[in-house]
């Protein structure tokens, strides 16, 4: 009898363990909503699709150019606004009195220098005017020999020839030293003098140092910087659609947000055989002197003329390889992989030069996601551009 007790007990056990469980076993998982159909290159979402399939677009729409890509250039001073100024005569430098940066007036002294040469100009002037006196007394004199009778009047002749030879000489002696437009200063001292006024861009010179006409660099340069070069580099591929007259957005790094505007001087015919680009002069107004002499800028080239072009936010277009992608919605959660052509691009939009038409909607956010779909189920991509 206690073997049949202990079985019935361990079936009683057993049945109340199994209602137990079925009283408090978790409830079944509610099934996960289908996944996206990828065919080819369209993809059809759910009609309840999950956290994270919320993809937002914008229509294709039609708008100017955008500025091309910003090459870096360098700001240089204005050949017609810029005036170098060189030592006339050999010396040795015994004062500068500016710096690169400082402003002056036309006719500031720059540097001064001690030279030789200078005094024996100055001796050579100061012989001429005294030989046109002698000359000019003796003709006095021979004048009134000649009128008592007691000269012959061929001296006197001779003499007047000699006189207006020796003014000649002092007067080309004179025009000498004013040719060399400085401030003298002693016997033998000049100052070399700024020829406009500006701004010091370039300076050679420190106390010690020999100079003269034969020396390659100026002294000093001296730019009025209101007017300013920027030489740009562009690659080749990019400086068939230049042209002068053309706008430019200069970016000068620090000075706020907004461009300066310069234009197109002129697009050399010759490419530069080592860097394989051309070089492209832009000239631009610099009143506030923003962009300093040197300097590296942004240059960005707009095409005023050009007609519109369709654009899409950057975040429209995909790179899938070496092509690029976008995604078009053809109906209410479908999109099709299309294949299209970008051209310049900013921060904030990409110019479609083939692949899509206006008014189309593409997926703006969420398009990587897309993409990763369609490479990962390996499908075909959309027929589009080639």
């Amino acid at each position: 009898m206690k073997w049949k007790t202990l079985v019935v007990g361990i079936v009683v056990g057993a049945g109340c363990a199994f209602a137990f469980g079925m009283l408090h076993r978790d409830p079944p998982a509610p099934s996960d909503p289908a996944p996206m159909t990828i065919t080819g290159g369209e993809i059809r979402l759910p009609e309840q699709p999950t956290a994270g399939l919320r993809f937002e677009t914008a229509a294709v729409q039609l708008g100017p150019p955008l500025p091309r890509t910003p090459v870096t250039a360098r700001v240089a001073t204005l050949e017609a606004r810029t005036a170098p100024s060189f030592a006339p005569l050999d010396g040795r430098i015994v004062e500068v009195s500016v710096r690169i940066g400082d402003k002056v007036k036309a006719g500031a002294r720059l540097v001064l220098v001690r030279s030789g040469d200078l005094a024996g100009m100055k001796r050579d002037f100061k012989a001429a005017q005294l030989a046109v006196k002698t000359k000019q007394a003796l003709v006095e004199r021979l004048r009134l020999l000649v009128d008592s009778r007691a000269a012959p009047e061929n001296d006197l002749l001779i003499a007047q020839s000699e006189a207006n030879e020796a003014k000649l000489t002092a007067q080309a002696t004179e025009a000498k030293l004013r040719s060399l437009n400085v401030g003298e200063e002693g016997e033998n001292g000049y100052w070399v003098l700024a020829t406009r006024s500006g701004t010091v861009v370039q300076l050679d010179a420190q106390a010690g140092k020999q100079v003269g006409p034969d020396k390659d660099k100026p002294v000093a340069t001296v730019a009025d910087l209101d007017e300013v070069l920027v030489l740009a580099d562009v690659p080749e591929r990019d400086a068939a659609t230049l042209k002068a007259g053309m706008k430019v957005l200069i970016t000068v790094p620090g000075a706020g947000e907004d461009p300066l505007i310069g234009k197109v001087d002129l697009v050399s015919d010759v490419v530069d055989a080592e860097r394989q680009t051309v070089p492209v002069r832009i000239r631009a107004s610099n009143p506030a002197h923003a962009m300093r002499a040197n300097a590296y800028v942004e240059a960005a080239f707009v095409d005023q003329l050009a007609s519109p072009v369709l654009e899409v936010p950057v975040g429209a277009v995909v790179t899938d390889g070496a092509i690029s992608v976008v995604f078009v919605e053809t109906q209410t959660g479908v999109f099709a992989r299309r294949r299209v052509r970008v051209g310049h691009h900013t921060p904030e939009k990409v110019e479609i030069q083939e692949g899509l038409k206006p008014g189309e909607k593409v997926v703006v956010r969420g398009a990587l996601l897309l993409l990763n779909a369609v490479v990962t189920h390996g499908a075909g991509e959309q027929d589009g551009p080639r």
